[in-house]
């Protein structure tokens, strides 16, 4: 008799599983339909399985392959919303609340990827995010070898809640784009930080590349398994190596960490911040390990109660120290939120020591935080340790040789693509905004072919034709020179220049809204208003002066150069320096 329930349970789970009507997380509940364009719809059932769609006053059938796959085509549509779709076919999938508008994919690397919570003037910009005709969706960062069909994601209208952690300019982009045209904008952010481009371009994109077609045609080949284990050992060693540099950790003791530590020669340091934004010189070039220390005085009140010690972001490892007690640690985790339960017993009434021992293998080190995010918060207060604190570098890397912990975006070509890109051309868009070309610094001259072949790659692969293609050319970084020299990030600029060639593209110019020290400027506001005066001109055709004046030619008069530019609307104007 038990044997029979178990096989009736079993039978009845298949039945269930199969019979249900399922559709791509894309097709979802709050979503955006473009406006103007064929919709399509798609899916999985079972095998020759019969769907009925409802969608306002159309009524269509379909039924799946073998495979168990469908897709059905729904009309062009003006814009509006809210509607509801049904579907029905074993099951009844209902979804709410669709609004049909403007569709864009904001893609790239980190300066895309950048969140608002990050940007300049951040908790004001959050307070004021609440635009429910705005809709997002971010999708899942995740490596795979083949290309996929689905990504994990959902859509969101736009609040303050859901819009802090989105890309900033994508945000921006949209708020400042619907202002104009008062329609529905959904926005698909798929941005991933560091990668190259070579990585968005699919296996037929790179069809008779030189340098990456054949590597393309191995990527579903790779044994990522055995990779990872292998590469993991190699860092793990690495990462040991590194510790032992450290003149604070000894014999596996971290003695800097000793409430009687002597820091009479600690220097001082404003935090939170980056340590090479700091002007401080032996920080400037700094990678390695950096160690901070902080007094704070509780009184009995302070000590009833969780005591949680909260410092942002930091990059990119940490151990957090109280009294000399280790209270939490965080690995190499991009954008990770620290934030450290304190146990019983470790604090006391008066004087308190906090330290900090960060590891920074490369690139920006110690705090992306706000001041607000550095606190220790009480059960009754929250005390602001944001301010000065001493530090003292425990070792300073020399050789940047530190190997892949695992396989990323940039090991392989298409990695991007699979699951950043393909599960989103069924979809119909509008059009692409794009921030990119950092990581392909030092192969400059090369980005020259790579990028316009990205976006013929996307545009075959969305059959949707030579849809808008709007993209940022990479802001000013690095200290100013006093005399002009070869700059990779300048040849980066002229292939992005060129590809102005490509038909139904727009470039916007970020020449003036870098920072020397600081691969991501905070100033996204400006970066996604340009990019929107971009789209009203090149994809809406509306009057609007979209871009700043561009060389045109130059010739010698009377020992002088003298340049002409076009796109000069009322003339030119200086920033920075006197004419």
């Amino acid at each position: 008799m038990k044997i029979k329930i178990l096989l009736l349970f079993y039978l009845l789970s298949c039945y269930t599983v199969k019979a249900a009507i399922k559709l791509p997380n894309l097709v979802s509940d709050h979503m955006v339909l473009q406006r103007d364009k064929p919709i399509t719809i798609w899916g999985y059932a079972n095998p020759k399985e019969e769907i009925k769609i409802e969608f306002l006053k159309l009524k269509i059938k379909t039924v799946s392959n073998g495979e168990g796959k469908w897709r059905v085509t729904i009309p062009a549509m003006k814009a509006g919303g809210p509607y509801i779709m049904t579907l029905k076919g074993e099951n009844e999938i209902q979804l709410k609340d669709i609004l049909i508008g403007d569709v864009w994919i904001c893609s790239g690397q980190s300066n895309m990827e950048f969140q608002l919570s990050l940007a300049m003037n951040a908790d004001e910009e959050i307070s004021n995010a609440n635009y429910p005709e705005i809709r997002l969706y971010t999708v899942e960062k995740k490596i795979i070898l083949t290309p996929t069909d689905d990504t994990k994601g959902s859509w969101a209208a736009c609040t303050s809640k859901t819009a802090k952690d989105f890309s900033a300019i994508a945000y921006f982009f949209a708020r400042e784009t619907q202002k104009k045209l008062n329609i529905p904008i959904g926005l698909i952010n798929s941005s991933w930080g560091g990668t190259v481009i070579e990585s968005w371009i699919s296996i037929e994109g790179l069809k008779g590349e030189p340098t990456f077609g054949e590597k393309a045609l191995q990527v579903a080949k790779f044994d990522m398994t055995s990779y990872n284990l292998e590469h993991g050992k190699m860092d793990a060693e690495w990462i040991a190596n590194f510790n032992k540099q450290d003149e604070g950790y000894i014999n596996g003791k971290y003695l800097w960490a000793s409430n009687e530590m002597n820091t009479s020669e600690w220097k001082l340091i404003d935090l939170p911040n980056i340590w090479e934004f700091t002007a401080i010189e032996n920080l400037s070039q700094m990678d390695g390990i950096v160690w901070f220390r902080k007094d704070i005085v509780l009184n009995k009140d302070d000590l009833k109660g969780q005591l949680t010690l909260n410092l942002g972001v930091i990059q990119n490892a940490d151990i957090a120290f109280v009294n000399g007690s280790m209270i939490g640690k965080t690995p190499d985790i991009w954008g990770k939120y620290r934030s450290y339960a304190i146990p019983e017993g470790i604090l006391n009434e008066g004087n308190n020591t906090i330290t900090l021992r960060v590891e920074n293998y490369g690139g920006d080190g110690g705090f992306n935080s706000k001041a607000s995010d550095f606190n220790l918060k009480t059960s009754n207060r929250l005390i602001a340790i944001a301010g000065n604190w001493n530090y003292k570098p425990g070792y300073k890397l020399t050789t940047f040789d530190r190997p892949e912990k695992e396989i990323n975006p940039n090991t392989l070509p298409t990695l991007m693509y699979n699951n950043m890109v393909n599960p989103l051309i069924n979809l119909s868009i509008k059009g692409v905004i794009w921030y990119q070309g950092e990581s392909n610094w030092n192969r400059a001259y090369q980005y020259r072919e790579l990028f316009p072949r990205m976006i013929k790659d996307w545009r075959t692969k969305f059959s949707q034709g030579d849809f808008p293609f709007l993209y940022v050319q990479l802001a000013n970084h690095h200290e100013k020179l006093g005399q002009p020299s070869a700059s990779y990030w300048a040849e980066v600029r002229e292939a992005q220049d060129m590809t102005l060639k490509v038909k139904n593209t727009n470039m916007v110019a970020a020449i003036d809204l870098g920072d020397a020290g600081n691969i991501h400027p905070k100033n996204k506001q400006e970066v996604g208003r340009r990019l929107a005066l971009a789209a009203i001109k090149t994809a809406y055709q509306l009057p609007v002066i979209a871009s700043g004046p561009r060389y045109q030619s130059s010739e010698v008069k009377d020992g002088y150069i003298l340049i002409h530019f076009s796109s000069t609307a009322s003339g030119l104007l200086t920033k920075g320096a006197p004419a």
